[in-house]
């Protein structure tokens, strides 16, 4: 791990909120899915040590579509510039595979275990897009959604066409009448 200067104001109360907010439940759902597609434990008692190396991540790649990412980086690596590449690489093979940017974690996240939220989430999205690109073994979390294309025919878009809206001035029910800037407020909760 780098040596940092501990966090102070609002990055301490913002590490705080993640640790507080942080899915043990999760983490071990995210571990029981890979050690059952690896075949072999993710470190000991620390999930996220034995993961930091990401050679453990490019085999489970690899399990689920032989051949994602180069072999060379399924052995673990001591050197921190040669845990980031490999944990880098897992990063670009989950893009292959089908997971969008968004949905990936920072290299660093795992590397020092700094956004642990995240890095469950994005093993959770391997999941779900594993589901997708038909693979048979174990599932994480729930199926992703597909789209369903709507068709019209013709008719059908005549029709629509001919409605008018509320929204388009008819003024029969859809008013502003009784609201006024008084009264009972908007009521919004933290989470």
């Amino acid at each position: 791990m780098a040596y940092r200067a501990s966090k102070s104001g609002i990055n301490a109360d913002q590490a705080k909120k993640q640790d507080a907010a942080y899915d043990q439940v999760a983490e071990d759902q995210a571990r029981q899915w890979i050690e059952a597609i690896t075949e072999e434990p993710v470190g000991g008692s620390d999930f996220f040590e034995g993961l930091k190396d990401g050679s453990h991540l490019c085999r489970l790649l690899n399990r689920l579509k032989p051949g994602l990412v180069s072999q060379k980086y399924e052995s673990p690596v001591t050197q921190p510039f040669k845990q980031l590449e490999t944990i880098g690489k897992f990063l670009d093979g989950c893009q292959q595979y089908g997971l969008s940017e968004k949905d990936l974690f920072v290299t660093l996240d795992l590397h020092e275990a700094c956004n642990k939220n995240m890095v469950v989430a994005t093993i959770f999205a391997l999941g779900r897009t594993a589901q997708k690109n038909g693979y048979e073994g174990p599932k994480l979390g729930p199926k992703e959604a597909e789209g369903q294309k709507r068709e019209w025919t013709e008719e059908e878009l005549r029709q629509g066409a001919s409605v008018v809206s509320l929204q388009m001035g008819t003024n029969k029910v859809a008013s502003q009448q009784g609201m006024t800037p008084y009264g009972k407020q908007r009521q919004i909760y933290q989470s």
